[in-house]
């Protein structure tokens, strides 16, 4: 055998230290790769966990209401939330929205994101879902409530004259209604007479249930006055109207939905989108005030939009014009319902 020559030796031997230094950097490199992605998935398994009910009358079991999941782990949501903020950054600066909240759900995916989500507002009108909600399980309950007449009586008349900038009330004194009929009107018209008729024949344990149910802080049994929500924790209501997560039959879910997508509120989450596009939505608006004179307003909008690719969106704003207010909520909308469909 050929003894190999001091230049040929050096040579193989540069060879294995570069293939050595090669193998070594692959190697140290797939061990931070592996370290890198293992960190970012604990990471993320970090941040699911179950919803469970808070309270229940049982001593021996804990229900799932659902799974919290991480926001920001899909892209493109993720570049529509930049998109948002950049959309806000104007009349922000201008002050003619003092501040916002929007929550942006993929309701086939669960992917979400969200800005100031965990900002509370008053949600006003937005709990007439919660009613409509507690009203047929009670049907579900009993039966025979479905069939019974509800009056609108002088004393309910008079609630809604308490209440500054409140609306005109549909309903007539001393008439009598069926439920399907008052929680259509409460949430196609948002007609304060019918949640009130509503509220006065609804067991209160039907309605704290539904609040326990989705691990929502309920509103004080006695005065509802400065209770607040979070855009985040209202989703709740419309995903397992959505997923018929909730124990509550199906056909009702769907006759609330139905209900919600002709709601006569046009300004916001609607005039975003096409008119061949269903959006199943409840708008609130709360203003504080003196002498008819606002000097506040929280205008929000927040429901399903049925396209290909369905997704929730919930738009809270504070500000001073609710018309102002309204055209902000539609620009969102309008550039989510965009981004999304393309």
């Amino acid at each position: 055998m050929k003894k190999p020559s001091p230049a040929n030796s050096g040579n193989k031997k540069r060879t294995v230290a570069v293939i050595a230094t090669i193998f070594f950097s692959v190697l140290l490199a797939s061990s931070a790769s592996y370290i890198l992605t293992k960190d970012y998935y604990q990471n993320i398994l970090t941040q699911i966990h179950p919803l469970f009910v808070k309270t229940t009358e049982y001593k021996l079991l804990h229900p799932i209401t659902g799974i919290a999941l991480p926001g920001n782990l899909d892209s493109k949501l993720d570049n529509i939330r930049g998109g948002i903020q950049s959309i806000a950054s104007t009349p922000l600066a201008a002050g003619t929205v003092t501040r916002y909240a929007v929550y942006l759900r993929d309701l086939n995916t669960g992917n979400w994101i969200g800005i100031n989500e965990n900002d509370q507002y008053d949600p006003a009108s937005l709990l007439k879902v919660v009613v409509a909600i507690a009203a047929y399980r009670q049907v579900e309950d009993q039966p025979e409530y479905l069939s019974t007449p509800i009056t609108y009586t002088p004393a309910l008349a008079e609630i809604n004259t308490q209440l500054p900038f409140a609306q005109p009330v549909e309903l007539q004194v001393g008439q009598s209604y069926s439920v399907p009929f008052l929680v259509k009107a409460e949430l196609s018209d948002s007609d304060n007479g019918a949640v009130y008729a509503l509220l006065n024949s609804i067991n209160d344990q039907e309605l704290d249930k539904v609040y326990n149910d989705l691990s929502v802080p309920p509103p004080n049994d006695t005065n509802s006055v400065g209770y607040k929500i979070t855009a985040l924790e209202y989703s709740r209501f419309f995903r397992i109207l959505y997923n018929g997560t909730l124990s509550l039959d199906w056909a009702d879910s769907e006759r609330i939905l139905e209900d919600l997508s002709q709601a006569t509120f046009t300004s916001g989450l609607v005039a975003g989108v096409p008119n061949t596009v269903t959006v199943a939505h409840k708008y609130g608006e709360h203003v504080d005030g003196a002498n008819g004179v606002a000097t506040s307003v929280e205008l929000s909008d927040c429901g399903i939009v049925y396209t290909p690719q369905p997704y929730f969106l919930c738009v809270m704003t504070q500000g001073n014009d609710p018309g102002t207010l309204a055209n902000f909520i539609a620009q969102i909308s309008k550039f989510v319902y965009q981004k999304i469909s393309t």
